[in-house]
């Protein structure tokens, strides 16, 4: 893969992720696509997709950050490879284009998944895969509630606007439950 074709493969990995985080009104910067350096593998390039749960107000040296995708590429081949956590994959449908890998010693804890490089199916699984990352997310922090609850008593719903960080709001579990106090 050229340089300019890695390139682009970032750029279009960096699109859809800032796509996804427009979709639950997350900050852009909820997702950060990383080098993921690998002693044992011989990889031209390799990377993962974290999710990063911002602090609010945001303070550039608290941040806790998750891993949610590894992808990479072996020099000379003709395929994408996802390396997925295998609860997550259990959950999220395999496109039929999609191959399982195996690995030798391979642990109950990954999965290997291949896709031809012209395959579509690559970018709607990372997608799926991102999606599936917020909505089972669980907060690191939790509070009571913020300075918006009146406003979201009036909506029936949160309004935080960084809507990873209020999934620890106790109040919005009550909202999301039918249960308004104000």
């Amino acid at each position: 893969m050229s340089n300019e074709a890695l390139k682009t493969f970032k750029d279009t990995i960096h699109d859809i992720c800032v796509e996804i985080a427009k979709e639950y009104d997350c900050p852009e910067t909820i997702f950060t696509i990383k080098k993921n350096p690998s002693k044992k593998h011989n990889r031209k390039w390799h990377f993962k997709i974290e999710l990063n749960e911002l602090s609010f107000p945001y303070d550039k040296n608290n941040k806790i950050t998750k891993t949610t995708l590894v992808l990479y590429k072996t020099p000379n081949t003709e395929e994408n490879e996802i390396m997925i956590r295998k609860d997550r994959f259990d959950k999220i449908d395999l496109p039929d284009s999609a191959k399982i890998i195996n690995k030798g010693g391979e642990t109950d804890l990954y999965k290997y998944i291949s896709f031809q490089l012209d395959d579509p199916s690559f970018y709607q699984y990372i997608k799926e895969n991102l999606r599936y990352r917020i909505n089972s997310h669980e907060s690191s922090n939790t509070f009571s509630c913020c300075s918006k609850y009146k406003e979201c008593s009036d909506k029936k719903k949160c309004i935080h606007i960084n809507q990873l960080y209020a999934k620890g709001c106790q109040y919005r579990n009550n909202l999301e439950n039918g249960r308004i106090f104000y």
